[in-house]
Protein backbone atom coordinates (compact mmCIF):
# COMPACT_ATOMS: atom_id res chain seq x y z
CA UNK A 1 0.00 0.00 0.00
CA UNK A 2 1.04 3.45 -0.81
CA UNK A 3 0.79 6.19 1.51
CA UNK A 4 0.18 9.29 -0.19
CA UNK A 5 1.32 12.74 1.06
CA UNK A 6 -0.87 15.70 2.92
CA UNK A 7 1.71 19.21 2.76
CA UNK A 8 0.89 21.34 5.70
CA UNK A 9 3.44 24.37 5.61
CA UNK A 10 1.13 27.18 5.01
CA UNK A 11 -1.76 25.49 7.22
CA UNK A 12 -1.87 26.55 11.22
CA UNK A 13 -1.90 24.43 14.12
CA UNK A 14 -4.69 25.21 15.38
CA UNK A 15 -6.57 24.49 11.85
CA UNK A 16 -4.29 21.45 11.06
CA UNK A 17 -6.69 18.55 12.29
CA UNK A 18 -9.74 20.08 10.93
CA UNK A 19 -8.41 20.20 7.23
CA UNK A 20 -6.00 16.96 7.01
CA UNK A 21 -9.75 15.20 8.41
CA UNK A 22 -11.63 16.26 5.42
CA UNK A 23 -8.79 15.12 3.50
CA UNK A 24 -8.60 11.64 5.00
CA UNK A 25 -12.17 11.68 4.16
CA UNK A 26 -11.70 11.85 0.46
CA UNK A 27 -9.62 8.70 0.63
CA UNK A 28 -10.77 4.95 0.14
CA UNK A 29 -10.95 3.69 3.80
CA UNK A 30 -8.91 0.29 5.05
CA UNK A 31 -11.32 -2.47 6.69
CA UNK A 32 -10.03 -3.34 9.89
CA UNK A 33 -12.19 -6.47 9.36
CA UNK A 34 -10.05 -9.39 10.18
CA UNK A 35 -11.08 -11.23 13.81
CA UNK A 36 -9.21 -13.91 14.34
CA UNK A 37 -10.32 -14.28 18.11
CA UNK A 38 -13.67 -13.90 16.82
CA UNK A 39 -15.19 -13.29 20.96
CA UNK A 40 -17.34 -9.84 21.37
CA UNK A 41 -16.81 -8.16 17.19
CA UNK A 42 -20.32 -8.93 16.72
CA UNK A 43 -21.13 -4.94 16.66
CA UNK A 44 -17.98 -3.74 16.09
CA UNK A 45 -16.74 -2.42 12.86
CA UNK A 46 -13.98 0.09 11.74
CA UNK A 47 -11.68 1.32 9.24
CA UNK A 48 -8.92 3.58 8.62
CA UNK A 49 -7.04 6.05 6.21
CA UNK A 50 -3.61 7.06 6.54
CA UNK A 51 -1.43 10.11 4.86
CA UNK A 52 1.92 11.04 5.61
CA UNK A 53 4.12 14.75 5.16
CA UNK A 54 7.60 15.82 5.61
CA UNK A 55 6.83 16.13 9.61
CA UNK A 56 3.67 14.44 10.60
CA UNK A 57 1.76 11.04 9.73
CA UNK A 58 -1.86 11.25 9.16
CA UNK A 59 -4.53 8.71 10.80
CA UNK A 60 -8.13 9.29 10.94
CA UNK A 61 -10.06 5.96 12.24
CA UNK A 62 -13.64 5.53 11.87
CA UNK A 63 -15.31 2.74 14.57
CA UNK A 64 -18.92 1.42 14.92
CA UNK A 65 -19.61 -0.54 18.42
CA UNK A 66 -22.55 -0.48 20.39
CA UNK A 67 -20.61 1.43 23.46
CA UNK A 68 -17.54 3.22 24.34
CA UNK A 69 -15.71 3.28 27.25
CA UNK A 70 -13.26 5.92 28.18
CA UNK A 71 -11.62 5.86 31.58
CA UNK A 72 -8.09 6.47 31.15
CA UNK A 73 -6.76 10.33 30.34
CA UNK A 74 -2.96 10.55 31.19
CA UNK A 75 -0.67 9.70 29.13
CA UNK A 76 0.67 6.14 28.82
CA UNK A 77 -2.43 5.03 30.91
CA UNK A 78 -3.50 1.17 29.42
CA UNK A 79 -5.82 2.97 27.11
CA UNK A 80 -6.20 -0.52 25.15
CA UNK A 81 -8.73 -1.83 28.13
CA UNK A 82 -10.87 1.39 26.38
CA UNK A 83 -12.64 1.63 23.15
CA UNK A 84 -9.47 1.80 21.77
CA UNK A 85 -7.55 2.09 18.14
CA UNK A 86 -3.87 1.55 17.82
CA UNK A 87 -1.15 1.90 15.05
CA UNK A 88 1.58 -0.60 15.21
CA UNK A 89 4.93 0.72 13.05
CA UNK A 90 8.57 -0.69 11.84
CA UNK A 91 10.51 1.62 9.87
CA UNK A 92 13.05 0.80 7.03
CA UNK A 93 13.53 -2.87 8.49
CA UNK A 94 14.16 -2.03 11.68
CA UNK A 95 12.94 -5.18 13.64
CA UNK A 96 11.57 -2.91 16.45
CA UNK A 97 8.67 -1.37 16.40
CA UNK A 98 6.62 1.70 17.85
CA UNK A 99 2.88 0.70 18.92
CA UNK A 100 0.86 4.29 19.23
CA UNK A 101 -2.69 2.95 20.80
CA UNK A 102 -5.30 6.06 21.72
CA UNK A 103 -8.76 5.46 23.07
CA UNK A 104 -11.68 7.63 21.69
CA UNK A 105 -10.91 10.74 23.38
CA UNK A 106 -7.52 10.76 21.88
CA UNK A 107 -5.79 9.92 25.08
CA UNK A 108 -2.50 7.67 24.09
CA UNK A 109 -0.50 5.08 24.71
CA UNK A 110 2.84 5.03 22.81
CA UNK A 111 5.83 2.44 23.04
CA UNK A 112 8.66 1.12 21.33
CA UNK A 113 10.24 -2.02 21.41
CA UNK A 114 11.50 -5.41 20.02
CA UNK A 115 8.27 -7.86 21.45
CA UNK A 116 5.45 -7.58 23.73
CA UNK A 117 7.35 -7.99 27.05
CA UNK A 118 10.22 -5.13 25.48
CA UNK A 119 8.66 -1.53 25.94
CA UNK A 120 10.30 1.45 25.85
CA UNK A 121 7.64 4.68 26.88
CA UNK A 122 7.71 7.25 25.04
CA UNK A 123 7.97 9.97 26.95
CA UNK A 124 4.61 12.09 28.00
CA UNK A 125 6.78 15.34 26.76
CA UNK A 126 6.82 14.43 23.49
CA UNK A 127 2.89 12.67 23.40
CA UNK A 128 1.52 16.22 23.87
CA UNK A 129 2.45 17.25 20.76
CA UNK A 130 0.23 14.43 18.96
CA UNK A 131 -2.82 16.53 17.91
CA UNK A 132 -6.36 15.08 17.35
CA UNK A 133 -9.91 15.71 17.21
CA UNK A 134 -12.99 13.51 17.81
CA UNK A 135 -16.54 13.04 16.84
CA UNK A 136 -18.99 10.77 18.38
CA UNK A 137 -22.96 10.29 17.45
CA UNK A 138 -25.41 7.51 18.54
CA UNK A 139 -27.48 6.91 15.26
CA UNK A 140 -30.21 3.41 15.50
CA UNK A 141 -28.58 2.35 18.93
CA UNK A 142 -24.77 2.21 17.49
CA UNK A 143 -22.06 4.65 18.46
CA UNK A 144 -20.41 5.97 15.51
CA UNK A 145 -17.14 7.53 16.37
CA UNK A 146 -13.82 9.35 14.40
CA UNK A 147 -10.50 10.12 15.33
CA UNK A 148 -8.19 12.09 13.29
CA UNK A 149 -4.05 12.38 14.32
CA UNK A 150 -1.55 14.06 13.31
CA UNK A 151 0.76 12.53 14.89
CA UNK A 152 4.57 14.34 14.67
CA UNK A 153 7.97 12.48 13.45
CA UNK A 154 9.22 13.71 17.09
CA UNK A 155 7.14 11.05 18.86
CA UNK A 156 9.39 8.48 17.10
CA UNK A 157 12.01 9.44 19.19
CA UNK A 158 14.46 6.31 18.66
CA UNK A 159 14.49 7.83 14.74
CA UNK A 160 16.21 11.02 15.33
CA UNK A 161 16.62 10.70 11.37
CA UNK A 162 13.48 9.79 10.39
CA UNK A 163 12.37 10.75 6.57
CA UNK A 164 8.72 10.28 6.00
CA UNK A 165 8.72 11.20 2.44
CA UNK A 166 11.42 8.56 1.14
CA UNK A 167 11.86 4.77 2.74
CA UNK A 168 9.36 2.33 3.73
CA UNK A 169 7.54 0.87 6.91
CA UNK A 170 5.55 -2.27 7.74
CA UNK A 171 2.11 -1.77 9.74
CA UNK A 172 -0.52 -3.14 11.54
CA UNK A 173 -3.60 -1.26 12.70
CA UNK A 174 -6.22 -2.31 15.33
CA UNK A 175 -9.37 -2.03 17.03
CA UNK A 176 -9.53 -3.39 20.48
CA UNK A 177 -11.31 -3.16 23.82
CA UNK A 178 -9.76 -5.37 26.63
CA UNK A 179 -11.88 -3.67 29.27
CA UNK A 180 -14.89 -4.00 27.82
CA UNK A 181 -17.98 -6.21 28.93
CA UNK A 182 -17.30 -8.03 25.89
CA UNK A 183 -13.64 -7.50 24.72
CA UNK A 184 -12.38 -7.59 20.94
CA UNK A 185 -9.89 -7.44 18.87
CA UNK A 186 -10.01 -6.58 15.07
CA UNK A 187 -6.80 -6.26 12.97
CA UNK A 188 -6.16 -4.96 9.14
CA UNK A 189 -3.22 -7.59 8.50
CA UNK A 190 -4.94 -10.78 9.83
CA UNK A 191 -3.06 -12.76 13.20
CA UNK A 192 -2.64 -15.86 13.49
CA UNK A 193 -1.95 -16.91 17.27
CA UNK A 194 -3.81 -18.97 19.38
CA UNK A 195 -4.62 -16.00 21.87
CA UNK A 196 -4.68 -12.42 20.94
CA UNK A 197 -1.73 -10.86 20.73
CA UNK A 198 -0.93 -7.51 18.49
CA UNK A 199 2.77 -8.04 19.11
CA UNK A 200 3.34 -10.41 16.28
CA UNK A 201 5.74 -8.25 13.54
CA UNK A 202 5.89 -10.65 10.86
CA UNK A 203 2.31 -10.18 10.35
CA UNK A 204 2.42 -6.76 9.83
CA UNK A 205 2.00 -5.45 6.27
CA UNK A 206 4.87 -3.72 4.21
CA UNK A 207 3.46 0.23 2.89
CA UNK A 208 5.55 2.98 0.98
CA UNK A 209 5.61 6.61 2.02
CA UNK A 210 4.96 8.15 -1.58
CA UNK A 211 5.40 12.00 -2.59
CA UNK A 212 2.38 11.51 -4.55
CA UNK A 213 0.29 14.93 -3.42
CA UNK A 214 -3.06 14.30 -1.71
CA UNK A 215 -3.92 18.16 -1.65
CA UNK A 216 -1.57 21.20 -1.23
CA UNK A 217 -2.12 23.91 1.49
Amino acid sequence: MDIPAIYIDNIEDYRLCDVVSVELDKQPAQAIGNSPWAQGEENVSASFAIACGDSHIFLKYYVTEGSTQALHNRFNDPVYNDSCVELFIAFNGDEKYYNLEFNCTGNSLVQYGSGKDDRMFVPAALLKEIKHQTSLKSINGAINWTLTLCIPKTVFCYHKQLNLLQGTAKINVYKCGDGLPRPHYLCWANVESAEPNFHLSRFFKEVKFSQQQLISA
